[in-house]
């Protein structure tokens, strides 16, 4: 073989290898969600919402243990977002006593879906409370605009069913609720920097990174919210300003989550979250991600929830979790 040959054939290699490598790279930029095959993403529950949907999403290690769960919602949902009311009625409370619930000043919540999540193992995150706030909510200038609120509970979903409303705190809490809800979590399972913005019935307390962009006059694009009940951390909750979400359609869009220096119940937790338009899908895939399995202290009680046996009105069926 003469020298001119070998180096055509050395050539055409190359380019094959550099075609593969490139290709491979387009593929994953092109699933919007960087290593997450298309094929990888299982559905697990759905909702509808407007004109469309949304739906819990999530996959797995081939041992069973969580690469990634979330949500998705579709297009044909965020072009048909329900505005009127502000609020479906899930979280109301009478606070003038006069018999009837006023839909503007007596309800909040905005608009609420809640979803399941499969019993992968080690995943502490049991269900989601998916919440469209066509109005925002407060704190003023920082969660006053249109957004999602994305309520991944460890908490039971009974249990946090026993979080009544009532004219306390920041959203309609029941006051000795409300008084729970604001039981500091104690070292070392407390998040560092973490505080405001106050109770909501039906939740328990939020907590924010008090350093976050959105918290100091930055722009509000996606967040990140610790939920806390009688002294434990009950969910971890990412937020998302829907006017970002439709004009910038992001391709892939990610945060460090901030975690408290120890957890109370062992297991995978995620480092990250992320958000991507996908193309193919024409929806927006809003997820937690990078997991990391943390072991809790020695002598760390995972906490025993006190349960209620009422179903909100306008609730789901508990199904609890899947099986994955």
């Amino acid at each position: 073989m003469n020298s001119r040959r070998i180096r055509k054939i050395l050539l055409s290699t190359a380019l094959l290898a550099s075609c593969a490598t490139a290709c491979t790279a387009a593929a994953a930029q092109d699933s919007g969600h960087g290593g997450h095959g298309n094929n990888d993403i299982i559905v697990e529950n759905r909702a509808s919402l407007g004109d469309g949907y949304v739906q819990t999403v999530y996959s797995k290690s081939s041992n069973g243990t969580p690469t990634m769960i979330g949500i998705t919602v579709d297009d044909a949902a965020a072009r048909s977002l329900p505005t009127l009311p502000l609020h479906d009625g899930n979280t109301c409370f009478d606070k003038d006593g006069n018999g009837t619930v006023d839909p503007v000043s007596e309800c909040k919540s905005g608009h609420e879906r809640v979803l399941w999540f499969p019993k992968l193992q080690g995943l502490p995150f049991q269900w989601m409370m998916f919440n469209w706030q066509p109005g925002g909510h407060g704190p003023e200038h920082v969660f006053d605009k249109p957004h999602f609120d994305l309520h991944f509970f460890m908490q039971d979903y009974y249990a946090r069913n026993a979080i009544r409303t009532g004219p306390c705190g920041a959203v309609l809490i029941n006051c000795v609720d409300n008084d729970k809800a604001l039981r500091p979590v104690p070292d070392p399972y407390k998040p560092l920097g973490f505080g405001a913005p106050g109770a909501a019935g039906r939740m328990g307390n939020h907590i924010a990174d008090l350093s976050a962009p959105v918290l100091n006059g930055g722009p509000f694009t996606q967040a990140f919210v610790y939920g806390t009940y009688d002294a434990h951390i009950t969910f971890w909750e990412t937020v998302f300003a829907t006017d970002w979400l439709k004009t910038t359609k992001p391709a892939r869009d990610c945060i460090p989550l901030k975690w408290a220096p120890q957890v109370e119940q062992s297991g995978f937790y995620p480092r990250r979250s992320c958000v991507s338009y996908r193309q193919r899908e024409r929806d927006y895939l809003m997820t937690l991600e990078d997991f990391a399995y943390r072991t809790a202290p020695a002598g760390a009680v995972a906490p025993k929830w006190e349960q209620s046996s009422t179903v909100p009105p306008g609730a789901p069926e508990h199904h609890g979790h899947g099986t994955g």
